[in-house]
């Protein structure tokens, strides 16, 4: 490869980018298929591999300096892809094994209908106080709730307070299963 098509690559021209990407692309996923075994991951490495080398105008001496950059990152990456396989594959493992247990299967029930519990006694609220509320949970602030409902700030207050007052009363239920779960799993 003559330096002049590297020299250009580093100064962003396309053509002699495309002429490097045409050279070594199919030589480079063929090498990382060796390290993990699937073709469309080996692409995807590779292509990562020369997109940095376009976005980063990368620039290498000669030839030889440009093929000791594609390999080294290419098994680096390789290397990379197949240790985040192995701790993924792992996790996976253990997730599954959690899952398996009652434990997780408490956790998740409990879970699952709280948030049952809570949206629908939350859709039980009178519309503005259960629109405020949402506003609310979402993370907007008492004047920002009152700007933007064009209502006044004790409204807001008011709204909130008769929210949280009718969510208190109504999830005594949510208490008593909670207890009962509890007792149940000893």
């Amino acid at each position: 490869m003559e330096p002049n098509i590297l020299l250009k690559m580093s100064k962003g021209n396309k053509a002699a980018f495309k002429q490097v990407f045409d050279t070594y692309y199919k030589s480079i996923c063929l090498f990382i298929k060796k390290y993990i075994n699937d073709a469309d991951q080996s692409e995807d490495i590779c292509q990562d591999i020369f997109i940095k080398i376009w976005e980063k105008k990368l620039h290498f001496k000669n030839s030889l300096a440009l093929k000791a950059y594609l390999y080294q990152a290419a098994k680096n990456k390789a290397i990379n892809a197949l240790e985040h396989e192995s701790v993924k594959k792992g996790y996976q493992e253990k997730v599954k094994s959690d899952n398996k247990s009652d434990g997780f299967f408490y956790q998740n029930f409990i879970e699952q209908e709280t948030n049952r519990l809570i949206l629908e006694t939350i859709n039980k609220l009178p519309p503005r106080a259960k629109e405020i509320l949402q506003l609310n949970l979402e993370g907007y602030k008492n004047q920002e709730i009152a700007d933007q409902l064009g209502i006044s700030v004790n409204t807001v207050k008011n709204h909130k307070a008769t929210a949280y007052q009718f969510l208190k009363e109504n999830l005594k239920e949510l208490i008593l299963l909670f207890i009962i779960i509890l007792i149940n799993q000893n």
